[in-house]
């Protein structure tokens, strides 16, 4: 039962140590790129290699222990090791976004290691970006006002257009009413009678109202 345990640790180990790290930075940053390697500070090796992958892999520089010093390779951009042999790039740019490779040449008896590390580098944000930007704030902004100014009047005109529409209604109720009102109606009967041009009809329909 004890070896199934250990066998199974040593299974978690050897995926963890080989699963993809990730590193963000933001342009013209100095990143340190460690190698998960060497994370524990096992330094028992015979030499560590950094590369860049693309296409194919590109040498970056090298550290043997049995060299003097350590070995350049011809990379596209300057590069040294840091603190336990990670990989110090200066100013990076999103040119530098890739994946690296530590690669571990072990003591006899040991097992080599390829290790490999995602670097992203973000897009690069410059003075003449910012101007432009700025710009363009500011030259749209005056056709908001422009155009908020020209709807204002607009608005007006369809709420007056609206104001008197409700007046007409309102004037038509009242006229309406006011004609089915029995007071008024006795009243415009008695003008009536007055002025002579009712006629018997205009008396009786004024008594029936008055009874």
């Amino acid at each position: 039962m004890s070896h199934k345990v250990l066998l199974f640790k040593l299974l978690l180990v050897h995926y963890a140590t080989q699963s993809l790290a990730e590193i963000n930075a933001n342009c013209n940053e100095d990143v340190t790129v460690d190698c998960p390697g060497l994370s524990s500070g096992n330094m028992n090796f015979l030499s560590l290699t950094w590369y860049k992958l693309s296409e194919k892999r590109h040498g970056i520089i090298r550290f043997s222990k049995n060299g003097m010093s350590p070995q350049n390779y011809s990379f596209i951009r300057p590069a040294r090791f840091g603190e336990k042999y990670s990989l110090f790039l200066t100013s990076v740019t999103p040119e530098d976004s890739g994946i690296y490779e530590c690669a571990i040449s072990a003591n006899v008896g040991g097992q080599n290691q390829n290790l490999q590390v995602n670097l992203k580098v973000h897009a690069c944000v410059t003075d003449a970006d910012l101007t432009t930007k700025a710009n363009v704030l500011n030259a749209t902004q005056p056709n908001r006002i422009s155009v908020q100014a020209e709807d204002l009047p607009l608005m007006w005109t369809i709420i007056g257009y609206v104001a008197v529409a409700i007046g007409k209604m309102v004037l038509s109720l009242i006229s309406i009413w006011a004609k089915q009102t029995p007071v008024l109606r006795l009243f415009e009967l008695f003008i009536r009678g007055l002025r002579d041009d009712g006629g018997p009809s205009a008396e009786a329909e004024l008594v029936k109202l008055i009874v």
